[in-house]
C-alpha cells in the first residue's frame, strides 16, 4: 500500500517537474535580470519558488521559456 502510494507520488512529482522545468528556467532567468535592473547591482538575489505555470493568453509567447521569462522579470523589477 506504502509502496504504491510512493510511487504515484514519485511520477507525479516527475511528471510536474518535466513540464515545468523550461518555465521554472525562464522565469529564474527573468527574476535574476529584473531584480538586477531595478536595484542596478550586480549581486544574485534569492530566488522565490517558482509559481505553477498559467494558463498561456491570446498575446503570450509561444515557448514555455519566453513566458517565464516575462513572468519572471515583471516579479523581479517590482521585488
Amino acid at each position: 500500500m506504502i509502496k504504491n502510494f510512493l510511487l504515484t507520488l514519485f511520477f507525479i512529482f516527475f511528471i510536474s517537474t518535466a513540464h515545468a522545468s523550461d518555465f521554472c528556467n525562464g522565469f529564474n532567468n527573468g527574476f535574476i535580470t529584473g531584480w538586477k535592473m531595478a536595484r542596478n547591482s550586480n549581486m544574485k538575489p534569492f530566488l522565490p519558488f517558482c509559481p505553477m505555470k498559467p494558463i498561456k493568453g491570446f498575446g503570450d509567447p509561444k515557448s514555455d521559456y519566453e513566458h517565464g521569462y516575462i513572468i519572471g522579470y515583471n516579479k523581479g523589477s517590482r521585488s
